[in-house]
């Protein structure tokens, strides 16, 4: 009888063991973000974690993914920069610098800690910046910012 317990056990935890590593190589057993001037994204506007989750069919699980827009919320603002500050106004410390492509998407796999909440702070290739005056407390930018209050900046 002992010898079943601790034969199930050690099935049990191989197990659970197989099924950690297969989801560290379903997320690309590494890290992914966004980079200025790539034109590998897709799906520009929607909430990108619908797919990109650990439930989702995507190679990679994003923690902070969105679109950036100009004011005309039409024009992509591509080759802009996403921060996260643990303070308002971009004050605090900044947690997190992202990159937006030529497509207008920014997105990381990396790991971030939200904590009580971040300050987002977007700044275009022509210099202006726009904070987001409210905290978020996780990264789906585009589950917020659809269609009718897109992330813009000039």
């Amino acid at each position: 009888m002992k010898v079943r317990i601790v034969l199930v056990s050690a099935i049990f935890i191989l197990s659970s063991l197989l099924f950690t590593a297969c989801k560290k190589e379903k997320n690309g057993g590494g890290s992914k973000s966004s980079s200025y001037n790539d034109t590998s994204s897709h799906n520009v506007g929607t909430a990108c974690m619908n797919c990109h989750n650990s439930g989702g069919s995507n190679e990679y699980w994003w923690t902070v993914a969105g679109t950036v827009y100009k004011p005309d919320g039409a024009t992509l603002n591509t080759n802009s920069t996403i921060y996260l500050f643990s303070g308002i106004n971009g004050t605090g410390n900044p947690v997190l610098t992202l990159p937006v492509d030529a497509k207008g998407n920014f997105y990381t796999s990396s790991a971030v800690s939200f904590g009580s909440g971040l300050y987002p702070e977007v700044k275009s290739s022509s210099g202006e910046v726009r904070f987001m005056e409210e905290s978020v407390t996780n990264g789906n930018c585009n589950s917020c910012h659809s269609s009718t209050k897109r992330i813009t900046v000039n």
